[in-house]
């Protein structure tokens, strides 16, 4: 784990909105085709912005383009957070709210990180959602390079679908504690 610089929400929103609006615009187009595979090599080769668009894309479909995959939504969504887009760690704070909230209701582990890491007052959800995020990253072993066979046929969210996540989550919450008063 490792503080890395965030992509700030205003600039990662608007990014966001520009490129889903480039793709929604071209549905109908020949040139779907090559913007959505320039989104997705965007979102391989890192950029977090893209990461979060494809992320969207998988959570909603493109309606005769691409069945909505909650799996391929949660690793996307998860790569954008660990990658450090603000806009997307916000996304994923419902899902992040108990280890969240466990880890700042304990006093300790809170005072001992604002003393001995890179977090404030200011940021600390954000940072503590961020090193979240890159712990389940590393925990389900997420590579952007096996996202990228993309699946035929719809799948949506349910229970059992939820539950590696939750359990990667769970399992974050004690490394990025000891990280955070180590």
């Amino acid at each position: 784990m490792d503080y890395q610089d965030f992509t700030k929400r205003k600039i990662a929103y608007d990014g966001f909105v520009k490129m889903r609006k480039e793709i929604l615009d071209n549905i109908d187009s020949i040139k779907f085709t090559d913007l959505f595979t320039e989104l997705c090599t965007k979102a391989l080769a890192g950029d977090c912005i893209a990461q979060d668009c494809v992320a969207y894309f998988f959570n909603k479909g493109i309606q005769d383009r691409l069945y909505p995959n909650y799996d391929y939504y949660m690793k996307w969504e998860l790569l954008a957070g660990a990658n450090g887009n603000e806009f997307a760690l916000e996304k994923m704070e419902f899902f992040l709210n108990s280890a969240l909230e466990a880890i700042i209701n304990e006093e300790e582990i809170l005072k001992r990180a604002l003393i001995t890491r890179t977090i404030t007052k200011d940021n600390a959800i954000l940072v503590i959602s961020n090193l979240l995020c890159e712990s389940i990253v590393d925990k389900l072993n997420i590579n952007p390079k096996d996202l990228i066979n993309m699946k035929s046929e719809p799948e949506y969210y349910s229970p059992e679908k939820n539950r590696p996540y939750l359990d990667a989550l769970e399992n974050s919450l004690v490394d990025v504690a000891k990280y955070l008063i180590s």
